[in-house]
This record gives C-alpha cells, sequence and structure tokens, in this order.
C-alpha cells in the first residue's frame, strides 16, 4: 500500500499572545478519510485567565490510504518562550513521522514521538535561551481497520465517553497521580493538591523518556476527548461529562468546555480536542426519520392537491 509523500495535514497553530482576545481558536476539520463514515473532529485552545503566553498547542494529520487519523494535544513548560517552542516542535515532528514506513501503528506512533524527544532536545541544545523546555503529549491515532491507539507522555489526557459515562483512558505522569495510585491521595484531595503541577514525564527533558502506548477499543458513538491540564485541573470529570453531554455540535462542546474551565479560574492554557466515532445505527435512524418526514409532506401536498 502506498503512503502519500505528504499526508493531509491540519496541523493548528494555536500559540496566543497576551494581547489576544479570549476568544477560542476553533479548527473545523473536513474531508473524509474513513470511507464508511468519517469521524467527527474539533479543537481549539485559549490562553486563559492569568498566563502571558499559550504554550499549548494542537493538531490533526491524516493519511487516506492507510485510513488513519491523528489528533495531538501538547502542553509546553519551561520559561517564557521555551514551553510554547516545544510544544510545537512535538506537534510538527510526530505529524511528520507518524505515516512514514511500513510498521504497525502502534510502532509508527510510538517512533513518531521518541523522535519529537530528540528534536526538542536538539533544539534547546543549539538555542541556549530554549534550555530546560519540555512537553507533555497525548496522542490518539484513529485507525478505521484494526485496532487504534493512544501514545502520552506526562499529564495531558485522553477521555473516553461512552454510553453517558466518562472515564480516563491514560493515567497521568504526575507526582499526585503516583501518590493516588499508592493510596497516599484521595482523589478528591489530588485535585487540589498544590504538587498537582509536578509531571514525573515530559518530552524534551532526557535523552530516553518512557512513553506509554496501549490500543483502544473503538465503538461506534464513542466521543474521545484529548485535553490539557487546564481543562481537567479546573473542571472535576463529571463535569466534563455533563458539557459533552449537551448534544450541541462538536465545535459547540469544545467551546462550552474552555468556557467552563476560564469561569473556574482560567489559571492555565486549555486545549481540548474531540474525537466522535460515527454510530451507524444512528445514522440510519436519523435517515428513517428523514424520509418519513419527506413521506409525511409528500401525503400532505397531494391531499391538498386532490381537493
Amino acid at each position: 500500500m502506498s503512503t502519500p509523500d505528504k499526508p493531509r495535514r491540519d496541523a493548528a497553530d494555536r500559540e496566543s499572545s497576551a494581547d489576544e482576545s479570549l476568544v477560542p481558536k476553533l479548527s473545523e476539520f473536513p474531508a473524509p478519510v474513513w470511507p464508511q463514515g468519517e469521524p467527527r473532529i474539533a479543537g481549539a485552545t485559549h490562553i486563559g485567565r492569568v498566563r502571558r503566553v499559550n504554550q499549548d498547542a494542537f493538531g490533526r494529520f491524516d493519511d487516506g490510504d492507510r485510513c488513519e487519523i491523528l489528533v495531538l494535544v501538547a502542553d509546553g513548560l519551561g520559561g517564557h518562550r521555551g514551553g510554547e517552542v516545544a510544544s510545537r516542535i512535538a506537534i510538527d515532528s510526530i505529524g511528520e513521522q507518524i505515516f512514514s514506513g511500513d510498521g504497525d501503528p502502534a510502532t509508527r506512533l510510538l517512533q513518531a514521538i521518541t523522535s519529537a524527544n530528540e528534536s526538542i532536545l536538539r533544539a534547546s541544545r543549539k538555542d541556549r535561551t530554549l534550555d530546560g523546555m519540555g512537553t507533555t503529549i497525548v496522542g490518539l491515532l484513529l485507525t478505521e481497520n484494526g485496532p487504534s491507539y493512544v501514545g502520552h507522555v506526562g499529564d495531558s489526557r485522553l477521555y473516553r465517553i461512552r454510553a453517558g459515562l466518562i472515564e480516563p483512558v491514560t493515567q497521568d505522569h504526575s507526582l499526585v497521580a503516583t501518590l493516588v495510585q499508592e493510596g497516599a491521595l484521595t482523589p478528591e484531595q489530588a485535585h487540589t493538591d498544590p504538587r498537582r503541577n509536578q509531571i514525573l514525564r515530559a518530552l524534551g527533558v532526557r535523552d530516553n523518556v518512557e512513553i506509554e502506548i496501549a490500543p483502544i477499543d473503538i465503538m461506534p458513538g464513542d466521543t474521545y476527548l484529548l485535553c490539557s491540564d487546564g481543562l481537567h485541573g479546573m473542571l472535576e470529570d463529571d463535569a466534563i461529562q455533563k458539557i459533552t453531554s449537551h448534544g450541541q455540535r462538536l465545535e459547540s462542546i469544545v467551546e462550552s468546555l474552555i468556557d467552563s474551565a476560564n469561569d473556574a479560574g482560567g489559571t492555565d492554557n486549555v486545549t481540548v480536542m474531540l474525537a466522535q466515532i460515527p454510530d451507524p445505527m444512528q445514522s440510519r435512524g436519523l435517515r428513517g426519520a428523514a424520509n418519513q418526514l419527506i413521506e409525511s409532506t409528500r401525503s400532505a401536498f397531494a391531499r391538498r392537491d386532490d381537493k
């Protein structure tokens, strides 16, 4: 199977300066990649209410030949400039590498994130003003004909919303998450613990980074939410689930999540991506309802013409 030299790319440059308005920049990602039903995807980032620089970044990359879609969120760290550079390098590097070679999706995702770590390290060693920069990463590689995969480093998260229930798919690589696992903190205590921003892994900090790759059991009707800690640090999981269940357009849900994080304090940059897996049964139901409406309209006009 051939791979295009340059797969379709919709990586969104989403860094914000301090003078920008507090309106999220939304990105809609059109063009079909899955012939049997395209996932609906939307994303946005916002500088928040406190920070002067947006160090988050996000992007989407597609390979039509493989019927694969990659969505990414990165949360940079390190100085006034370093974090936004690191997150942008991570998104661009992974997007450029993910569809290279003939490896299976899990192998390619691991290699792409590893390559991003190396790219960030090279940039920081070349420019001493970027020394110490790094970034989290969470990526969801959706495949139409086979298992999908999540790869992550740090505390940017992937959630799954299925049948009205929300659950985190990833486990934060952070101090408080470790303390919760060990029983030293409750999840409620972790949410307000002053050490909650201390992460244990990041891209661009060390030559070798432990990258977590796991298969995802995708089902029709699922919604997947990728976010930086600017969202999950401001809102409880139940509040996130409630907002996503409103049945609005995906872009409106993204905007509502960001608005809610900002209303809760907006102490950090906040980035959200949503990927909704098509549900053939729901589509058939909608088509059936539409056909019924058309037939009833035709009947009404026919009765009027008979008079």
